[in-house]
């Protein structure tokens, strides 16, 4: 068969075939693949074309083929998405719940500290003050604020480690 044999026999049915695609696929660019689907298969078929008995139900059977073909596998990668959605939320979850505990326990270990260091910690890390401004409010000297800081820090870090989770 040649290039005008092929046109004469199958060209006719591109709108038969966008048709069908697109009433199974619902979707006009996956409806226009898989008609580009079905016109690069037959090429590749032209030597096989002739012993082809009904042009238009080989046509037709091809473009179901291939649509049903497209729609499960657009079904299978939105299942992956999902199901890989479903890992990475329940992944963030599990960081959300040790950063929770995480928390927790760095609390309690500052609530062990002196009245002065927590005051000192939670003025100077979770209001974001200034050594200056610790120092204004707590009318204490800046030196005095900064080995407060680290007197604290240091107790905690070593309870943590030493502890591990015993503030649970």
């Amino acid at each position: 068969m040649n290039n005008d044999e092929f046109k004469k026999r199958f060209l006719s049915f591109h709108s038969l075939i966008y048709r069908i695609s697109y009433n199974i696929l619902q979707n006009r660019d996956d409806a226009d693949d898989v008609s580009q689907e079905v016109y690069i298969k037959l090429w590749e078929q032209i030597n096989n074309l002739e012993n082809v008995r009904n042009d238009e139900a080989f046509v037709v059977t091809m473009t179901k083929n291939l649509s049903i073909d497209l729609l499960r596998n657009n079904h299978r990668k939105a299942t992956t998405v999902i199901e890989n959605k479903d890992v990475i939320c329940e992944h963030r979850e599990e960081e959300r719940i040790d950063a929770r505990d995480e928390l927790s326990n760095l609390m309690k270990c500052m609530n062990t500290l002196p009245q002065t260091q927590q005051e000192v910690i939670r003025l100077r890390h979770f209001a974001d003050m200034s050594i200056t401004e610790i120092a204004e409010t707590t009318k204490q000297t800046e030196t005095n604020i900064r080995q407060l800081l680290s007197r604290a820090r240091r107790t905690m870090k070593e309870k943590l480690n030493r502890n591990g989770n015993e503030y649970n």
